[in-house]
Order: C-alpha cells, then structure tokens, then sequence
C-alpha cells in the first residue's frame, strides 16, 4: 500500500481542534450525517411535531426518538454547516494575512 495515501485521510481527521480545517470537517460530517438519515426515511418521523402517530409499526417513543434525531440533523446542516464553512474561510484567511501587516497595523496603533 503506497503510504501517501494512507496518510492523506488521517491528515483530515486529525486536525487541530478550531483550525480551518476542523470546522470544514465537522461541517462535511453533519451534512453526511443528514444525508444518511435522510435516506434512511426518518423524515417521516417527523410527525411528532403536529401531534399525529409516526409510520405504522413503530411505538410512540421510538417514532419521536427518530424523530428527534432527524430534526437535530436537519438544524445542525441548515444552522450549523454554513457558519462552520464560514468560519473556516475567515480563519483560512487570517492565518494568510501576512505577519508583517499585522505588525505594522499594532505599531500605528501604539
């Protein structure tokens, strides 16, 4: 196995907690996240919001359960991904803003 490739993975999932590329993974995995229990059909779980019985064959505390789970997914990607993505770029950013501005932004202040 060419170890290049072995480590290219690694190298996402071992970023350092608040880095550019910590928040686009954690974005990458809650929209995998929705997406898998969006295609898994707990969508219609969902119907606890309104009061009425999920689909039939399951018990109210699992249908609400599920229900819960997909909801949760469905805020974090619509709250969560975008300003995760746009925190990323900022930060992406600052870090390659040039140290020597920065400083010489601090000496006029003072």
């Amino acid at each position: 196995m060419n170890p290049a490739k072995s480590r290219r993975p690694r190298k996402w999932w071992q970023a350092d907690f608040g880095s550019p590329r910590d928040f686009v993974r954690h974005a990458v995995l809650l929209v995998v996240l929705f997406g898998v229990a969006h295609i898994c059909g707990l969508r219609e779980y969902t119907s606890f919001l309104n009061g009425t019985a999920g689909p039939v064959g399951t018990d109210w505390q699992t249908s609400a359960f599920l229900g819960v789970i997909y909801v949760l997914l469905y805020l974090g990607g619509v709250l969560l991904v975008p300003t995760f993505l746009l925190a990323a770029g900022l930060l992406a950013a600052w870090q390659r803003w040039p140290a020597k501005r920065r400083r010489t932004s601090r000496e006029c202040r003072n």
